[in-house]
């Protein structure tokens, strides 16, 4: 199963880091394509290698640099339409660093940018999507109805 994917199959796995009360977002070059470019959005990536939360981990640490030792919480499921028509499940955890320094994040090449927000900072922000900012918004309010 190493490396495998396909787009009638995919999963998508994201990471909601939160310090401070802010949370981690991630802008996307055109590493991964026009459609993304410049858009906000939150760690993670696509579940290819049978063990999900180490492929989210790997993930993590490819984008950012962070190795994530802590828990992670099962936030929410989702299914997206993309724009090859094609559905796509999602998964969103939640990271939380209680109220100790941020971290120092070194981006891979899929992310021109990082930035920390808090709900004011998230309102002119355009995500890749409306489920990363509806998730988004909700633990920043702590809305348990996730």
């Amino acid at each position: 199963m190493q490396g495998f994917k396909h787009k009638l199959l995919a999963v998508m796995q994201h990471v909601v880091m939160v310090c401070q009360g802010e949370v981690l977002l991630l802008r996307y070059s055109g590493y991964q394509g026009n459609s993304v470019a410049g858009l906000w959005g939150l760690p993670g990536g696509h579940y290819i290698s049978g063990a999900p939360v180490d492929d989210l981990l790997r993930e993590v640490r490819e984008e950012t640099g962070l190795r994530l030792t802590g828990r992670l919480e099962l936030l929410k499921t989702y299914v997206v339409k993309f724009p090859d028509s094609f559905e796509r499940f999602g998964v969103f955890y939640l990271y939380s660093m209680g109220d100790g320094p941020k971290p120092v994040i070194n981006l891979s090449h899929e992310h021109t940018e990082f930035k920390w927000a808090g709900l004011s900072g998230i309102q002119n922000t355009t995500f890749i999507g409306t489920y990363h900012k509806e998730i988004v918004e909700a633990v920043l309010s702590k809305d348990k109805k996730l």
